[in-house]
């Protein structure tokens, strides 16, 4: 009977917790507006009547009741009003607050964390490419015409992404894969005029098919980072991947001698099928893993790496261009896979990850100006010097970045310890073997299950 009573009074106790919790509805009729804050407040003026506006919220209740939800400062301190209202008093409180936004800040319910860097994407594109590139496709023969075509496609192409987007959603992801298209569509739409095999030389018609893929793509590309609501993570790698494609698939065109004038069709379609299944790589990879924008250019170092070793080996032994192009093309695919497992367990922040890219860079050309000072006639001193400086500055910059990055719980967890001291310090004995292991120790690998 006792135990009965008890279960009675926690079941009303929980009955009455649900009921007192609430939901954070939209202040706006169109959904997307959860709190208005000072700032907004100043443009809108819809809370004049409480000095010291903070910001207001709206919730809702189990029981389908309202509660308007607004935090005045009043002599230094923070007040909080709850203000009980009707589903009738929260319609009309809707239809006021969208009016006021449409009118007064129509900003306010769009997420445009990423039109600046669009913009700025489509002043790059419109000014390094477009401006220049259509009136050389089209063939102008007059200067004063073609200068007047370049200022007036430079304006155009930043004017019309400006009001276009004045009053819709620009995430980042959509602003860089935005960029992404209308950067490598460049090389997509000249590969695919490669492809349809042309059977006379002309030089303007590679531009026009350039800018049109730069467009098509750029509106494709875009459109697909906002239907799936893409993460800046799944847009870098995705980014990663179709470089990649683009890149070993040009490279293997080359070794296998397909840029001539009865192969150029293949090389097109290598190009173009290289790059595609770049793209569908790199959204796999997105998809199953938990990639940041760090992560991306932590792989984009990898796979540089995978294909710079295995080509300075094959340079090495004197192998031939196809073995050299088929060598590098097999071990920057690799390096994707080894990438994706050796990221599954930390997450780089963007300054992190760039700052391992950088440093790769950065070893691989001291390393390679070393060999520059030697005159070596041979390639293949530049070509190892760049390979192992890339990996040495890969392994300290992300042997670096590691410890302050954030560790995911995962089943397995891999690190890699680079401490070159050890090749250029000596160490006397501490009589402590484990310490002085580790001075001595210049490259580590630890795997845990």
């Amino acid at each position: 009977m006792r135990s009965s009573l008890t279960n009675l009074l926690l079941g009303l106790l929980w009955v009455g917790i649900a009921a007192a919790q609430e939901t954070a509805v939209p202040l706006d009729s169109l959904g997307k507006l959860y709190v208005i804050d000072q700032g907004l407040e100043r443009k809108l003026g819809l809370f004049d009547d409480y000095p010291g506006f903070v910001e207001a919220r709206l919730y809702q209740a189990a029981d389908s009741s309202y509660a308007l939800e607004i935090i005045q400062e009043v002599e230094s301190q923070q007040v909080r009003r709850r203000l009980p209202r009707t589903p009738e008093d929260v319609q009309s409180l809707r239809v006021r607050v969208t009016r006021a936004v449409l009118l007064r800040s129509p900003q306010a319910i769009y997420d445009q964390r990423g039109r600046g860097a669009f913009l700025v994407n489509s002043a790059l594109l419109a000014a390094g490419f477009y401006g220049w590139a259509v009136p050389v496709a089209a063939d102008e023969q007059d200067g004063a015409r073609a200068v007047g075509g370049y200022f007036f496609l430079t304006a155009a192409g930043v004017l019309i992404p400006y009001f276009t987007t004045e009053q819709t959603d620009i995430s980042r992801s959509q602003a860089m894969m935005d960029f992404y298209g209308g950067s490598r569509g460049i090389a997509h739409g000249i590969a695919l005029y490669y492809l349809t095999d042309p059977q006379t030389d002309s030089e303007r018609a590679p531009y026009g098919w350039a800018v049109i893929g730069s467009v098509t793509e750029r509106l494709a590309f875009g459109q697909w980072a906002r239907h799936v609501k893409m993460t800046e993570g799944h847009a870098a790698v995705i980014g990663v991947g179709g470089d990649a494609g683009t890149a070993l698939s040009a490279i293997l065109a080359s070794g296998h001698d397909l840029w001539n004038e009865d192969f150029q069709s293949a090389a097109g379609g290598l190009v173009l099928g290289g790059s595609i299944a770049g793209i569908v790589i790199g959204d796999q990879l997105a998809k199953a893993g938990d990639y940041s924008r760090g992560d991306a250019y932590v792989l984009r170092g990898l796979t540089w790496l995978g294909a710079g070793v295995p080509a300075a080996l094959g340079d090495v032994v004197d192998a031939s261009g196809k073995d050299v192009s088929s060598m590098a093309t097999l071990g920057g695919l690799a390096a994707l896979g080894v990438g994706h497992r050796l990221l599954r367990n930390i997450e780089f922040t963007s300054s992190q990850g760039l700052t391992v890219l950088m440093v790769e860079i950065a070893v691989a050309t001291m390393a390679t100006a070393v060999v520059v000072t030697s005159e070596e006639d041979n390639s293949a001193p530049y070509s190892v010097a760049a390979a192992l400086g890339g990996t040495a500055g890969f392994a300290l910059g992300f042997s670096n970045a590691q410890r302050s990055s954030r560790e995911l719980p995962r089943h397995s967890q891999v690190e890699f310890d680079f401490n070159p001291m050890a090749w250029w310090t000596q160490h006397g004995s501490s009589g402590d073997a484990r310490h002085d292991h580790q001075m001595r120790q210049a490259v580590g690998i630890t795997y845990r299950f």
